[in-house]
């Protein structure tokens, strides 16, 4: 299972620790995701049990971050980032979205205006990140794909761009949706996330594993485990020593019931 999708890296928080998770959404939020592709969901593999039943329909987000339905949101790329092939399946992936959500992502010229920005590795950030819905409108960067290069997998372009892209859509992380109800081992959690690759602070792995959202303010479905939205939780980091989500690495029925929901007409 490799660390993708979710969670980050070298962190320098980048405005993160000046992005924290707001209840009443006044900052900017900066959702960041895990590093270490191999070894965070190699490790993760080893760990997880099958877990089945209950209700699989999905999700939650801010209600004051959404896009205006129906918008061409335009997208380009940070100049000399990313090889064609490298962007094209970022483009694929993206665009995935917009069989169920009412808005259509343009990818434009590196030089031409943008309401967001998506870099490869840029400045050496080799984590993946976005920004929650419009607070990724004229960022300087509003998404960073880190671990991309000609030799990734189909299967980790699909995960981690649709995981972004749907932070860009205004989702947030599903493991934080009010319902969740994660018994968290809390020292396990700290221990694995504060070591290599990710070296993540206290305040960093409660921002992006641990916090818990809202229900005021929020737009909610139920709680659904197979969100490409959701980290995966292996038994370890629970105190029941029960698996919750595994490798997510599709939109799901359910994804899509949220982007129909909130972004209506598709």
């Amino acid at each position: 299972m490799k660390t993708t999708n979710l969670l980050l890296i070298s962190l320098a928080l980048l405005a993160a620790t000046g992005c924290k998770k707001n209840n009443n959404n006044e900052e900017n939020v900066l959702q960041k995701d895990a590093v270490t592709k191999e070894t965070l969901f190699a490790d993760f593999n080893c760990q997880m049990k099958t877990v089945t039943g209950g209700p699989v329909t999905e999700s939650w987000g801010p209600n004051n971050k959404l896009w205006t339905n129906g918008r061409t949101i335009k997208v380009r790329f940070i100049s000399g980032e990313g090889t064609t092939f490298v962007r094209s399946k970022v483009q694929q992936y993206a665009k995935s979205w917009e069989s169920s959500a009412n808005l259509t992502f343009q990818f434009v010229a590196d030089n031409a205006a943008a309401d967001l920005t998506v870099g490869f590795k840029h400045n050496g950030d080799a984590g993946s990140w976005a920004y929650v819905g419009t607070d990724g409108r004229g960022q300087t960067q509003s998404v960073n794909f880190g671990w991309f290069d000609n030799n990734t997998s189909d299967e980790e372009f699909r995960r981690t761009t649709t995981h972004e892209f749907g932070h860009v859509l205004g989702l947030q992380h599903e493991q934080a949706h009010p319902d969740a109800n994660i018994p968290w081992n809390k020292d396990a959690v700290y221990a694995y996330y504060e070591g290599a690759p990710n070296f993540w602070t206290k305040d960093q792995i409660d921002f992006n594993v641990l916090w818990v959202g809202p229900r005021t303010g929020s737009n909610l479905l139920a709680y659904d485990k197979s969100s490409i939205m959701h980290y995966p939780v292996p038994a370890r980091f629970t105190t029941n020593n029960v698996a919750i989500a595994a490798n997510n690495t599709t939109i799901t029925a359910t994804d899509a019931a949220y982007m129909k929901k909130y972004y209506p007409g598709r």
